[in-house]
């Protein structure tokens, strides 16, 4: 019994494997820490063969020489990275906002357990964290990722490297602090009041120990404040996500 192997295909699956591990090796949605190496491995293997199988895709140069496969290799994690850039930034919104909370609200003085990460973080960075990760799933931001993979494939054949658009990536980068902010802004602008109101209670009671007095009220406040502005959330997370597939579509011209 013999087997055939195309070794266009082949090439082009190793190709995609390695734009697919960096993806998923440097976004922090796929890939949880615990996850083992092998598992790793071969989901990426195996969503690589599926993709070039399923959409007919061929390497840009179907050479074996080593050169060329070098080149490749080095233009498949250059477009790998990119890709990754995007989603990476946009979830950076999420630490953002709750880095900007915890410093505001007095959280940042004490640190919970990440599961994740596996250190110490922020409680608001971690919640924010873990609330936006369970939201792209439940929106099928997954399945809208593999679309937006598949879609590389057509914009830029594996081998073929990408010109990068430094435009795109600083306007990415932008992002992170914009939409951090307006996750976020009223609490915020509510303890931005307390805090005004705190200044004006030491100047009229200067005898008032106000460092000691505004951190229980400022937890108090950024938790409720929180808690009633979280099903706000759902429209600024859905602009965060939106704009990774922005992204692509801007490097991917």
């Amino acid at each position: 019994m013999q087997i055939n192997v195309d070794a266009a295909w082949a090439l082009a699956v190793f190709y995609v494997w390695l734009r697919l591990g960096c993806v998923f090796l440097l976004a922090p949605v796929p890939m949880v820490q615990g996850t083992p190496v092998v598992v790793r491995v071969l989901f990426t293997l195996a969503l690589a063969a599926l993709l070039v199988s399923g959409g007919g895709v061929r390497p840009a140069l179907a050479s074996f020489g080593p050169g060329q496969v070098l080149l490749g290799v080095i233009g498949e994690v250059v477009v790998g990275i990119t890709l990754a850039f995007g989603v990476f930034a946009a979830f950076g919104a999420f630490a953002m906002a709750g880095k900007i909370l915890d410093v505001q609200s007095g959280f940042g003085l004490g640190m919970v357990y990440d599961p994740v990460t596996r250190t110490g973080a922020p409680m608001f960075a971690t919640i924010l964290n873990m609330t936006g990760v369970a939201l792209f799933f439940a929106l099928d931001g997954h399945h809208a990722l593999l679309r937006g993979l598949a879609f590389s494939l057509q914009r830029a054949a594996p081998g073929a490297g990408l010109e990068l658009s430094a435009d795109a990536a600083v306007a990415q980068f932008g992002l992170v602090f914009s939409y951090g902010i307006a996750l976020v802004i009223p609490v915020i602008l509510c303890l931005l009041l307390l805090e005004l109101a705190l200044a004006v209670a030491s100047r009229t009671l200067p005898q008032m120990n106000v460092f000691v007095v505004s951190i229980p009220l400022k937890l108090v406040a950024a938790l409720t404040i929180f808690a009633v502005s979280a099903p706000t959330l759902g429209p600024a997370m859905q602009r965060v996500y939106r704009s990774i597939f922005t992204y692509w579509e801007s490097v991917l011209r």
